[in-house]
């Protein structure tokens, strides 16, 4: 069979073009970046502060929570660690609350992750007072603690402070790591900065978890020549 020029030339432009969107499509974003430095002041000399940003519905946040754990574990006494629950949307806000609820009746980790467990692998929504309370009774805390806890003014307090601080910090997706006060990573920055085709989210927790060392490294350095 014959091909005429103007066949010819169409399929070649064709072909062309799909080369052309397949490597758009599989190419890193050029304003891409692994991490965002913050204005923020040089931390002081001593342990590194490192801050979870998450939320407990959240799927990506519970995917990363093992390997972060492994991190967190890997430092020992030369960081100080601690996860602040945002609060970005109305939707958040129930188990923003639960976080620092389940602080002051001291439910301890292992609630933490059964929260965690009981949404992603249980099916639980939990993002009500009315269900948040249940899990709270499956845990032994009595109706009438948990309320007073989730109305306290201390708790109020501490849901402030965690708005006004993923705020400060310029967080605008979950989950997100800021070391020392001055750099900010997530898996959502890694990801975006590595091609699209064959990437999986254990390729983008093992890149956070490598960049996190890198700004861990950093952040020492900082504070030894403040």
């Amino acid at each position: 069979m014959q091909i005429s020029k103007r066949n010819f030339l169409l399929g070649a432009g064709a072909i062309v073009s799909t080369a052309v969107l397949l490597n758009v499509a599989s190419a890193p974003s050029e304003a891409a970046r692994p991490y965002l430095v913050l204005d923020a002041p040089t931390p002081p000399p001593g342990p590194v502060e490192v801050i979870e940003f998450f939320w407990y519905s959240c799927p990506h946040c519970y995917h990363f929570e093992p390997a972060l754990r492994d991190w967190v574990a890997r430092q020992g006494d030369s960081i100080v660690f601690r996860r602040v629950p945002v609060g970005m949307r109305a939707q958040q806000l129930p188990q923003q609350r639960m976080f620092y609820v389940m602080q002051a009746l001291e439910m301890g980790e292992p609630a933490n992750q059964r929260l965690f467990r009981q949404i992603h692998e249980g099916g639980q929504a939990l993002d009500t007072e009315v269900a948040l309370a249940g899990f709270a009774l499956d845990g032994g805390i009595a109706p009438e603690r948990f309320h007073a806890a989730w109305r306290s003014t201390a708790v109020q307090r501490q849901v402030d402070a965690a708005t006004r601080l993923h705020t400060q910090m310029k967080v605008a997706s979950v989950p997100a790591v800021v070391i020392g006060g001055r750099y900010l990573t997530s898996p959502a920055m890694l990801s975006a900065t590595m091609p699209m085709w064959g990437q999986t989210a254990a390729m983008g927790h093992a890149a956070t978890i490598r960049t996190m060392d890198t700004l861990l490294a950093r952040a020492r350095q900082d504070s030894a020549t403040q």
